[in-house]
């Protein structure tokens, strides 16, 4: 989750809007977020908007208001370095997020992290035979994002 404090907001914006802008943002946890790259049509032109997540639910919850007015362009997984293996946090473009679980423990959820360039993290755990695997892809670069040149009508 991002943290904000009131210092780092900037005065931007309607007076007594809902609307609330920072400069910074805090990230307290050592876990994998995403930096979502969107575009929205509008009469001058497309816009752009970057969201930063940091639950898959969230990516999720964006994905269903995906529209021919708003899409996805790209989303990056920012991996911490006791996954990626390296002393710093790695920016990779995701190519597919899936959710895993197991007859056994349907409760706890690992994800699989399908990056550019044949990069794969998740679940290091060895699964038994006899346990049926579940899995949902909740991202597919292929199905949920469009390119920078997409044209609406």
């Amino acid at each position: 989750m991002f943290m904000t404090q009131n210092h780092a907001e900037e005065p931007l914006g309607q007076p007594f809007g809902r609307d609330h802008f920072w400069r910074w943002v805090e990230f307290s946890n050592n876990d994998v977020w995403y930096y979502v790259s969107t575009s929205y049509a509008r009469d001058s032109g497309d816009g752009f908007r970057y969201y930063f997540l940091t639950k898959p639910t969230d990516l999720v919850n964006l994905i269903a208001e995906a529209d021919e007015e708003f899409w996805i362009e790209k989303v990056m997984a920012v991996i911490p370095p006791h996954m990626n293996g390296s002393s710093s946090w790695e920016m990779h473009q995701l190519k597919e997020l899936i959710a895993v679980s197991n007859d056994n423990d349907i409760v706890n959820v690992d994800y699989i992290f399908q990056l550019e360039g044949d990069l794969v993290y998740g679940p290091r755990e060895v699964r038994e035979e006899s346990t049926v695997v579940r899995s949902q892809v909740l991202f597919s670069e292929r199905h949920h994002a469009s390119p920078n040149d997409k044209k609406t009508s």
